[in-house]
């Protein structure tokens, strides 16, 4: 049993590696980092948004695969929203990471002027970049020609496009996410780019009182493998002038062309203290791979620094 668990583990990172990624999707979008698989999100703040996430899976694995981002995004000039992003991604053998940088313009869809109402749409880069180190394999026998890799690095350029609107509290917005620019052929040395990527989300901020309002909403992760991923979300805010807290949940299901299952149900919290984000998820696995490797979590850190970059702001 333990050959064939590991025989399962060795296949599923091999094929990682064939078909790179570039940031994992997780529940990043729920705290604040939504513009990291939307560059129409990119400035849709007058401030400056830093953002700060670190994802843990199978937490009973010594060497389990965990993410770490940072971002930042800003209005730049006038009605452009500008962003720059970097990640880390490692999963046993498997050290990858990449840098995103992109731009964004911003239509007021009214004359209210906390941006609540607007329609953007936005472009970015992404240099994607993976090292697959051998000597982290740990096989019956180490001479097996099959596990004598020459090449151990991959370079990959992606491009990104995105749409965006909110308008008298329903929001909404459509990416699509890497496309290859290079390599770009299905297999290209044994190299093969990651399946382009199509993020739809819609929601509602529907307040039931001053201060107290409910998000339900849905976000659809689409890819050329024929994989659909689901999220369904609800949230609950109570805030002040200054300050909030969120509770709320997240489910989340996968469907291909073989079958579907319900993958996690997941706890958010989020707290904002002025110009401070603190939030957390616990992911709760429903396959039966969580009896072995264990639950996952996400934090999230951010922060809105007073706008430095365009002291004149946002153009109506």
């Amino acid at each position: 049993m333990r050959k064939l668990y590991a025989i399962i583990c060795l296949v599923i990172l091999a094929g990682s590696y064939n078909a790179q990624e570039t940031l994992p999707y997780y529940q990043q979008y729920l705290l604040d980092g939504d513009f990291l698989f939307n560059p129409a999100q990119y400035g849709s703040t007058d401030q400056v948004h830093v953002n700060a996430n670190y994802q843990k899976q199978f937490s009973k694995f010594s060497e389990s695969p965990n993410v770490q981002s940072v971002g930042v995004h800003a209005n730049i000039f006038d009605r452009v929203g500008a962003s720059i992003s970097v990640f880390r991604d490692q999963n046993g053998p498997i050290n990858a990471g990449g840098i995103t940088a992109g731009a964004s313009y911003f239509i007021p869809l009214s004359d209210e002027g906390e941006r609540q109402d607007q329609f953007s749409f936005g472009t970015s880069v992404t240099a994607y970049n993976a090292n697959f180190d051998y000597t982290k394999l740990n096989t019956d026998n180490s001479n097996d020609p099959l596990l004598q890799g020459s090449d151990s690095s991959i370079f990959l350029l992606y491009a990104n496009f995105g749409l965006a609107a909110k308008y008298k509290g329903i929001f909404g917005g459509a990416s699509i996410n890497d496309i290859a620019l290079n390599n770009d052929q299905s297999i290209v040395n044994n190299v093969e780019p990651s399946p382009i990527k199509i993020f739809l989300n819609l929601g509602y901020d529907y307040y039931i009182t001053e201060g107290f309002y409910v998000t339900p909403s849905a976000l659809i992760n689409l890819n050329t493998n024929s994989t659909r991923m689901t999220d369904y979300n609800l949230m609950a805010t109570v805030k002040s002038d200054f300050n909030s807290f969120s509770a709320g949940a997240s489910f989340r299901s996968v469907q291909n062309r073989f079958d579907n299952q319900q993958l996690s149900i997941s706890p958010v919290v989020k707290v904002k203290l002025n110009n401070l984000m603190i939030g957390a998820t616990y992911n709760l696995g429903l396959s039966d791979i969580q009896t072995y490797g264990g639950n996952s979590f996400m934090l999230g850190l951010g922060y809105n620094f007073d706008n430095f970059i365009n002291a004149r702001g946002f153009r109506y």
